[in-house]
């Protein structure tokens, strides 16, 4: 299945080359399924934290129509290449405790985010499943 979106994404921040991810986003395979998002990290500009803010961030930009109304609305895995180039590297489905973009921080630096992620590993095998590529 050919993602609907497929884009580099900069997380909104005071410093640059912070938060770069590729985006490819699925939709669901039947209407009213939850989309998937697949976020790879580029290695040489992963910060740590920003998974929440730039899920926030992507679903506030790309489902500003809003999202379906199911318990995880949105399947967003996290892809993290291998260091070496062996190999598929490691995926996770991450869980938000919310998927309505809030407001956090004090003053003039308040960022969105979905909150800290639960993370379960998936198999490259099963992010072929999700995604429609296998």
């Amino acid at each position: 299945m050919e993602p609907t979106y497929d884009y580099i994404h900069q997380g909104g921040s005071y410093r640059y080359g912070v938060g770069w991810c590729r985006i490819r986003i699925y939709p669901g395979e039947a209407e009213g399924d939850a989309p998937v998002v697949l976020c790879s990290e580029l290695p040489e500009d992963w910060g740590v934290g920003m998974v929440e803010r730039l899920a926030a961030e992507v679903v506030r930009d790309r489902f500003a129509s809003g999202l379906p109304d199911l318990p995880r609305p949105v399947l967003w895995i996290e892809h993290r290449p291998s260091r070496r180039g062996r190999g598929p590297g490691r995926y996770a489905l991450l869980t938000f405790p919310t998927y309505r973009p809030r407001l956090e921080g004090a003053g003039f630096v308040r960022r969105v985010t979905l909150g800290t992620p639960h993370r379960e590993p998936l198999t490259p095998r099963e992010v072929a499943v999700l995604t429609g590529e296998g």
